[in-house]
């Protein structure tokens, strides 16, 4: 079983891992969160594979993922809400902007949750989504 991963650059130029693997450690399954710079905003996604596609000579790092869609702020925490987009995709690599902590829905909140409050470069980064 093949384990794969996704490097890229943070905003403090550090490399973060994204891990996206059936078995983690021996364990369930791991598939971590990202944000995308999507064609029209900012997208959140959950990376499913990587994959290295080479055509005419030409070489493309792909990502599968299954994106979520953005619901708002909550209404006292200020935190981004999302739900289940239902759709998986295709996006490069190099769209990946860096990874994010989702919080799954619990008994007090049905959406997803994004810990936007974490470090100050997903904060500003966030900041005008509305």
């Amino acid at each position: 079983m093949r384990i794969n991963y996704v490097c890229m650059m943070s905003a403090a130029l550090k490399y973060d891992l994204v891990r996206a693997s059936p078995r983690w450690r021996k364990k369930g399954p791991r598939y971590d969160c990202v944000l995308i710079n999507g064609p029209d905003q900012l997208e959140f996604a959950k990376v499913y594979g990587c994959f290295t596609v080479h055509f005419s000579s030409v070489t493309h790092r792909v990502a599968l993922i299954h994106r979520y869609q953005f619901v708002g702020r909550h209404q006292s925490s200020e935190y981004i809400e999302l739900q289940d987009g239902g759709d998986f995709d295709f996006v490069f690599i190099d769209t990946i902007i860096r990874l994010v902590h989702i919080l799954p829905p619990s008994t007090y909140n049905s959406h997803f949750t994004i810990q936007d409050l974490q470090s100050p470069d997903i904060h500003l980064r966030l900041e005008s989504l509305q």
